[in-house]
């Protein structure tokens, strides 16, 4: 019950971030259109069973909810991580709980309309359980000199003392201390007369600096393994510039609150990489090959609004109490109303999202054998594939997601997922012992135009739970 509580109480604090920036919005129009048949037929099982089962686990928590509206603490989160006439500014704690030193705590401080409006600045760092840290800052400007150019700037240091990466086609792999940094910019344009389509170039420029913790022998790599320390950039200095181009369709309604339409990015990156260098190098072994390589990305994603068109998905502010009370009066013998056919007429079919996307990325090396580990596409929780804590790694990756979401409150949605991810040397040929699935629930703290946090379970079968606290999105 300490868990759950804790993780409420945060739910409800950064909740509170928007505070009265922004205006009620409108009441919703009354809504006498009926769904099309399809869409009834495709929300069925989700209305009718998945939802009402996961707010069912709403009811340990709806107590200390009670308790946190009574008592104000939500509006006295406004005063204590905003600022600014505008409420712009937010600076927030955040954590990270994983197994082992992977758990972190940190500080996030993101501006938008900071210089030039509209424009958005945000730094965040992370103190690790074992002393290791991390920082990065970012900044975007949009309509660039008053044209259609929107471009962004991003910095990011590593000290890093446990770092590791796992040998493709298999569950090795290597830990290493890594104190690299990078820095990237990006422009981008709309395409003239496609109101929809822009097209993105990018730079990075990274230097990677490893070396092999004391703790770890280097006699468990052999120089004549496929992934050893003198090959792939492993324990060893080296720059090396990804030129990235990409054409996106983007479509959606918003951007981290999306409802309707569709984003399809289509990317191309050629990686320049210099000579590895560094005591860990060897004269022959280690720059025997090109290190250059390529890789194509495809991301697409499609979300469906389960509702009228006359209807509204995001909560007004009389709405999100009204909503609160009915799961803070929740009781066990009150169960059955949530399948009441007034409740499933009147609220489950209204505001509801189906979420889907399907990613893949395919690495070509220009030398086979020569590509830097870095490379090396990978498949975790970030993928999304967030019932695994760990990492599966291979030359081609591809995985399809869905999610059911719901507003709980006026910043905060419920979501229930299922996704599945393959792993393998290319996309063409579907290793069925690679494949991988993991599915869960939990809920995602956001504004239309801002992401703030997300807190979910996911578990493999029933064999593996992760606990994700992250401040990034699952995809949007």
């Amino acid at each position: 019950m300490g868990k759950r509580t804790l993780i409420l109480i945060l739910v409800c604090v950064f909740a509170a971030f928007a505070g009265d920036s922004v205006p009620p919005a409108p009441e919703n129009p009354p809504a006498e259109e009926k769904l099309p048949l399809a869409l009834v037929i495709l929300a069925y099982p989700f209305t009718h069973v998945v939802q009402p089962v996961f707010e069912l686990l709403l009811f340990p928590v709806a107590k200390p909810l009670d308790y946190m509206i009574k008592t104000g603490a939500v509006g006295k989160g406004v005063e204590l991580f905003s600022f600014g006439k505008e409420k712009n500014i937010f600076i927030f704690p955040t954590m990270n709980l994983s197994p082992g030193s992977k758990n972190s705590l940190g500080i996030s401080y993101r501006h938008r309309n900071l210089f030039f409006a509209p424009d958005y600045l945000s730094m965040a760092t992370n103190q690790y359980a074992n002393g290791d840290w991390s920082f990065t800052a970012g900044y975007n400007k949009h309509q660039l000199f008053g044209s259609k150019i929107s471009t962004g700037i991003r910095f990011r240091y590593d000290a890093d003392r446990d770092a590791s990466f796992t040998v493709p086609d298999s569950s090795t792999a290597f830990s290493f201390c890594d104190s690299s940094f990078s820095t990237e910019i990006r422009f981008s344009r709309q395409v003239p007369y496609f109101p929809f389509l822009s097209f993105t170039a990018q730079a990075d420029f990274r230097w990677n600096r490893t070396d092999i913790p004391e703790s770890i022998s280097d006699s468990i790599f052999p120089a004549d393994a496929s992934f050893n320390r003198y090959s792939h950039g492993i324990y060893q200095d080296f720059l090396y510039v990804p030129i990235s181009a990409s054409l996106t369709f983007d479509n959606l309604d918003a951007p981290y609150m999306p409802t309707r339409g569709s984003r399809i990015i289509l990317n191309w990156t050629y990686g320049k990489v210099g000579d590895y260098r560094g005591h860990n190098t060897d004269a022959v072994l280690s720059n025997r090959y090109s290190h250059d390589f390529q890789t194509i990305d495809l991301v697409a994603q499609h979300y469906i609004f389960l509702g009228t068109s006359g209807t509204r998905y995001n909560f007004t502010y009389e709405e999100g109490e009204k909503n609160r009370r009915y799961y803070t009066d929740f009781s066990w013998g009150e169960t059955v109303r949530m399948w009441k056919p007034e409740n499933i007429r009147n609220t489950l079919f209204q505001r509801r999202v189906l979420a889907f996307q399907f990613r893949a990325r395919q690495l070509f090396e220009m030398e086979p054998g020569g590509a830097p580990y870095r490379a090396f596409p990978s498949i975790s929780s970030r993928f999304p594939l967030r019932g695994y804590n760990g990492s599966f790694t291979d030359y081609a990756i591809m995985g399809i997601s869905m999610e059911y979401r719901w507003p709980i409150d006026r910043l905060v949605d419920g979501v229930v997922f299922n996704e599945y991810a393959v792993y393998q040397r290319n996309l063409l040929r579907f290793e069925t012992d690679h494949l991988r699935n993991s599915w869960g629930f939990g809920i995602r703290v956001r504004r239309p135009e801002m992401y703030f946090f997300r807190v979910q379970l996911g578990f493999h079968g029933f064999d593996g739970i992760n606990f994700v606290m992250t401040i990034a999105p699952e995809f949007q």
